[in-house]
């Protein structure tokens, strides 16, 4: 088993999913993926919202890259009941010009909590100490108003607007050391 990054909030343990975690996920293996996250599962987890597609290819690149263990997907559980509150995490690590991309997502039951602010800002916080980042950026659907609240929350502001394939413009918003 591979060493694991974790972050705390208030409410929130953080855990950066290795590809053993990944790999429980994607199966549904809700007891191996408690022994590997600290987390628990009533019910078969399935992949957080939005990151069905991504998390092998997540996984594929952790193993080959292992040194980019918290430059991906975070899940999020609740520190009182060790449920997960929802997932969290970047695009990779940073770019060139020192940029990350975050997202975040919770899952049905708990949102409208906080949750989604209180792990993105986590991540926020950990990602501009972390060596060649200079900024944090989200990409968010002008209709997605709580993920906008959630960015501005954290400070983010619109820089700009990108053009998504499936989704058409989205506003970049952004926040810097």
């Amino acid at each position: 088993m591979r060493a694991t990054l974790h972050l705390e909030t208030p409410r929130l343990s953080l855990v950066a999913l290795t590809p053993e975690a990944i790999e429980a996920l994607l199966a549904g293996d809700r007891a191996r993926l408690g022994r590997l996250t600290g987390g628990e599962f009533p019910v078969a987890p399935g992949p957080p919202p939005l990151m069905e597609e991504l998390l092998p290819e997540v996984r594929r690149r952790l193993l080959a890259e292992p040194e980019t263990l918290g430059w991906w997907t975070w899940l999020a559980l609740d520190r009182t009941t060790r449920r997960a509150t929802g997932a969290s995490g970047f695009g990779g690590p940073p770019d060139a010009n020192g940029a990350v991309m975050i997202g975040y997502a919770t899952y049905p039951g708990a949102e409208g909590r906080g949750f989604a602010t209180e792990a993105a800002g986590a991540l926020v916080r950990w990602a501009l100490t972390q060596p060649g980042v200079a900024r944090v950026c989200a990409s968010i659907p002008p209709d997605n108003a709580a993920a906008r609240r959630v960015a501005e929350k954290l400070g983010m502001r619109v820089i700009g607007t990108l053009w998504e394939e499936e989704i058409d413009a989205v506003l970049l918003y952004a926040v810097g050391r």
